[in-house]
């Protein structure tokens, strides 16, 4: 069973979502593809408002709402980081790199995630990557120098074009084989999927 995860580096949602994914996975014994995503590009094809340009109510209500799924979910979270809306190029690039060398890219993206949103960090840095990779037990040097590589860029574009065709409109996206659940809040849902396919 696979899960293809679509998300960006920089959505507080799917900050939210990516420990509780990664602990369905395992429990369900399903394999997780990590797509990163640039975001922007989604959101432009689809038509939708980002996040960082909607109206105060509603922004008001996304933090109130942040804030009691991470309650729920037992995970720190600031709700205004400093370094949000951040370019998540490098950070994106790095969590392929990490996945197509065959690394932990769910520890990572955890990690990336989690330092927007928990410990203040900016992710544009490279030295904040590096540290991050080196945290989850990677290489950081080869992951940078892989990171930058054209390859990494060209894998961050057919995630975003692959993610605009599917119909892809924000994050986090989980796709299990044509079916498509939008939003950590609806892990549930993918659950009662894998486990029609394992009865199947």
């Amino acid at each position: 069973m696979r899960i293809l995860h679509y998300f960006s580096p920089m959505s507080g949602y799917s900050y939210l979502g990516v420990g509780a994914l990664l602990d369905l996975a395992q429990r369900m014994g399903a394999q997780v593809e990590h797509r990163p995503m640039d975001v922007m590009k989604v959101f432009a094809a689809s038509q939708t408002l980002p996040p960082a340009r909607q109206p105060e109510p509603r922004m008001a209500w996304r933090r109130t709402d942040m804030a009691r799924w991470a309650a729920r979910r037992g995970l720190p979270l600031t709700l205004r980081p400093r370094f949000w809306p951040v370019d998540a190029d490098l950070a994106s690039r790095a969590i392929l790199a990490a996945q197509e060398a065959g690394e932990d890219a769910g520890a990572l993206a955890q990690a990336i995630l989690s330092a927007t949103w928990a410990r203040d960090l900016d992710i544009a840095d490279p030295q904040v990557i590096s540290a991050l990779a080196r945290e989850c037990g990677l290489n950081e040097i080869a992951l940078l120098r892989a990171a930058r590589s054209e390859e990494a860029g060209a894998r961050l574009d057919a995630c975003t074009q692959a993610a605009v065709g599917a119909g892809v409109f924000g994050a986090p996206t989980y796709f299990i084989g044509d079916s498509m659940f939008f939003g950590q809040d609806r892990l549930d849902f993918l659950e009662a999927e894998l486990s029609a396919t394992t009865t199947a």
